[in-house]
């Protein structure tokens, strides 16, 4: 949101609080929703599915974010999915990258399986229909 409605110094300043975030909060918190799930469900096989690069560079896209703001906002993902990969890791738990998947379908491709922003905002940046047939689920149905 604030990459889309501030410049792009707001934008780079709130991915790397973000990423922060990421580093030095968030395997707390994976861990604690971690641990309760293999609390309730021990034998439980559980598969944690990543997040997918949000745009391609230099792509088809002739307005909205800039390069710069892209290309962060791709690094993020990417820190987001090591972070989570390695707390699934920790816990015995399988990691479905869904990155490659995604790949030639981000925003900019001219094939997205991604909203762009969109109305109703909750949308936004989230996987269309094919995006979850296409990406996610054959991910997931190859580590389930």
């Amino acid at each position: 949101t604030t990459c889309v409605l501030y410049d792009e110094e707001t934008c780079l300043a709130r991915v790397e609080e973000a990423k922060a975030y990421m580093r030095n909060v968030l395997p707390g918190k994976l861990d604690n929703v971690y641990n309760a799930i293999d609390g309730r469900a021990p034998s439980a096989k559980v598969v944690i599915l990543g997040y997918p690069r949000l745009y391609k560079l230099n792509g088809s896209c002739i307005a909205g974010l800039s390069e710069n703001e892209r290309s962060a906002l791709n690094g993020a993902s990417d820190l987001l999915n090591s972070e989570t990969s390695k707390r699934a890791a920790a816990h015995g738990f399988v990691f479905g990258d869904v990155a490659p998947a995604f790949t030639g379908h981000e925003i900019c491709s001219g094939d997205s399986w991604l909203h762009s922003v969109s109305w109703p905002i909750g949308e936004s940046y989230h996987p269309t229909a094919a995006g979850q047939s296409g990406g996610y689920l054959p991910v997931f149905a190859s580590r389930a």
